[in-house]
C-alpha cells in the first residue's frame, strides 16, 4: 500500500498499523507460550488430584495469561509487513469480512474499483434489510385480517400462525409492491379459490404462491384452477395437486400441453415418483431421456457419499437433475453445501440441493444464505429461532451481489444444453422454488413446532 492508501484502508477501519516495536514485544511474549502452556496442563493434573471445588488462584492466573498470550498469537500471525509505509498493518474484524468477500467474489471483481465492490455489496445488502423491512409491513396486514377474522367467527379450516404469515409475508416481499397491496393479494386468492378442501398448508402455499405472481389476479387465479383441475387427469392426486400446480403457475397457458406430456411421458417411465418430483423434472430445460438420465445419475451418486435412498434423498436428486448444472458437477456441489448446512435443516437434503442448483457457486449460494440469515435476525423477523433459515432459504432466491443475481448468473460457457421450445422462456424455478420449500422444509417444520413445547423452539438451530 501506498501511504495515501494505507490511510483510507485505517480510516475506514479495515486495517489497523502495528509498530516495528510493538510487533517486536508481542513476539517476545508469544515465545512464552509454549512453556506457559506445559506449565498449565501441569497444575491442571496436579489441581484434578487435589480435592476442593475449585482451581488453586495460581492455576487461574497463569489460565488467564494464557488466554492473553493466545490472542496475541492470533495478532502476530495476521500481521503483514507494508514496505512503503516501513510498518506492519493486521485486518481488524470488518478487515477480515472485507478479505473474505473479495475471496468469495473474487471471480466478479475484473473491471470494478475497491471502493465500488464495497458500495456494491452495502447496496445488495441493504436490499436485503429492505426486503425484510417490506415483509414485516406486509406480516402486519396479514395478521391483522386474521384477526378481524376470528374476531368474526369466520372459519373455514385451520386458521393461519405467525410462523404461516411470516413465511407467506417473505415470498410476498421479493416484489417491489406496496405491502397493504401485497397482503391484499394474498387474501384474495385465500379466499377466492376454488381449493377443494380447506388444508391449510394448502391454502398458504398457493395463495402465497399465486399472490407473487404479476399479472391481473382474476386471470391468475382462473389459470391457477384450470391448471389444477387439467392435472387430475395427468396422475396427480388429490393431495399433491395444489402443490404440483404451484410449482407451474408460471406457466402459459400455452406451454401446459408440452409440459403435460413430459408428466404423462415420466410417469409412465416411473410410475412411484411423487408429485412434486415430477413437476420438477417435467419443466427442466432437458429431454425426457436426459432428465430421467441426469436424476438416475444423481441418486447414484449421492448414494456412494452414504445418502440412504428415500423421499428425501429423491427430492434433492430431482432438484439437482432440473438444474442448468452439469451433470459430473451435480452431487459435488450437493456434498460441498450439504457439509455447511449441516445441523440446519431436517432433513438436510432438498435445502441443500436447492442451493446447489443454483446459478451462483456453491460457495457464493452459501455465502447469500448467510448474508439472508444476517438480514433476517438483525431485523428480528422471527419469534421462534427455528424459523431463521427457512425464512433465509426462501429470502436467498434470485438473489445476488455485483449484479449478478438469476438467471444463470454465474454459468460457465456453454454448461446450459439446448432448451425445448417454448420452456426456452420459463424462469429458471420461479415458483417451484417456493413450492419445493413448503413441501421439503416448511411442513417438517410446522408439524415439529406444533408438536413440540414452545420452550424447544428457543433452542437456536444455525451454527
Amino acid at each position: 500500500m501506498s501511504p495515501d492508501e494505507r490511510r483510507v484502508f485505517v480510516d475506514q477501519g479495515i486495517l489497523s498499523p502495528v509498530d516495528v516495536a510493538t510487533r517486536d514485544r508481542w513476539l517476545s511474549t508469544v515465545a512464552t507460550l509454549p512453556a506457559l502452556r506445559d506449565r498449565v496442563r501441569e497444575l491442571s493434573r496436579q489441581a484434578l488430584a487435589t480435592p476442593g471445588p475449585t482451581a488453586p488462584p495460581e492455576l487461574q492466573q497463569m489460565i488467564r495469561e494464557l488466554e492473553e498470550i493466545a490472542g496475541q498469537k492470533t495478532s502476530v500471525d495476521s500481521l503483514v509487513w507494508n514496505g512503503p509505509t516501513q510498518e506492519y498493518v493486521k485486518p481488524t474484524l470488518l478487515g477480515r469480512s472485507v478479505l473474505e468477500d473479495l475471496s468469495t467474489w473474487q471471480k466478479h471483481l475484473e473491471g470494478r474499483s475497491f471502493e465500488q465492490f464495497q458500495q456494491d455489496l452495502s447496496t445488495y445488502r441493504g436490499g436485503l434489510f429492505d426486503t425484510i423491512q417490506r415483509a414485516d409491513l406486509t406480516y402486519r396486514g396479514l395478521v391483522l385480517t386474521e384477526q378481524m377474522r376470528a374476531d368474526n367467527d369466520v372459519t373455514f379450516g385451520d386458521p393461519f400462525t405467525t410462523v404461516d404469515l411470516r413465511f407467506a409475508s417473505v415470498v410476498l416481499a421479493k416484489r417491489s409492491l406496496d405491502p397493504t397491496l401485497l397482503a391484499q393479494s394474498f387474501e384474495y386468492f385465500n379466499m377466492a379459490v376454488n381449493w377443494g378442501s380447506w388444508n391449510k398448508e394448502d391454502r398458504l402455499v398457493g395463495s402465497t404462491v399465486l399472490a407473487s405472481l404479476p399479472g391481473n389476479l382474476q386471470t391468475v387465479r382462473t389459470d391457477f384452477e384450470r391448471l389444477r383441475i387439467a392435472l387430475e387427469s395427468h396422475g396427480i392426486l388429490p393431495e399433491d395437486r395444489i402443490f404440483a400446480a404451484a410449482a407451474m403457475a408460471d406457466l402459459d397457458p400455452s406451454w401446459w400441453d408440452l409440459v403435460f406430456s413430459r408428466i404423462d411421458e415420466i410417469h409412465r417411465r416411473r410410475p412411484p415418483l411423487n408429485a412434486i418430483l415430477l413437476s420438477a423434472l417435467a419443466r427442466s430445460p432437458y429431454s425426457v431421456d436426459e432428465a430421467l438420465a441426469r436424476f438416475d445419475a444423481a441418486l447414484a451418486g449421492m448414494a456412494t457419499r452414504g445418502y440412504k435412498d428415500g423421499l428425501v434423498v429423491e427430492a434433492a436428486a430431482s432438484i439437482l437433475a432440473s438444474a442448468p448444472i452439469e451433470a459430473r458437477a451435480m452431487v459435488d456441489r450437493f456434498a460441498f453445501v450439504a457439509s455447511h448446512l449441516a445441523g440446519v435443516f431436517d432433513p438436510p437434503h432438498a435445502p441443500s440441493a436447492m442451493l446447489a442448483a443454483s446459478p451462483l457457486e456453491p460457495v457464493e449460494a452459501v455465502d447469500v444464505f448467510r448474508d439472508c440469515i444476517s438480514a433476517v435476525t438483525r431485523r428480528n423477523f422471527f419469534e421462534l429461532t427455528l424459523e431463521i433459515e427457512n425464512l433465509a432459504l426462501v429470502m436467498c432466491y434470485g438473489v445476488a451481489p455485483l449484479g449478478l443475481g438469476y438467471l444463470a448468473a454465474n454459468l460457465p460457457p456453454g454448461a446450459i444444453p439446448p432448451i425445448p421450445a417454448p420452456l426456452a422462456a420459463v424462469p429458471l424455478y420461479g415458483p417451484s422454488w417456493y413450492a419445493w420449500h413448503t413441501y421439503w422444509v416448511y411442513r417438517p417444520l410446522g408439524r415439529y413446532i406444533a408438536t413440540h413445547p414452545v420452550h424447544v423452539h428457543t433452542i437456536a438451530a444455525f451454527g
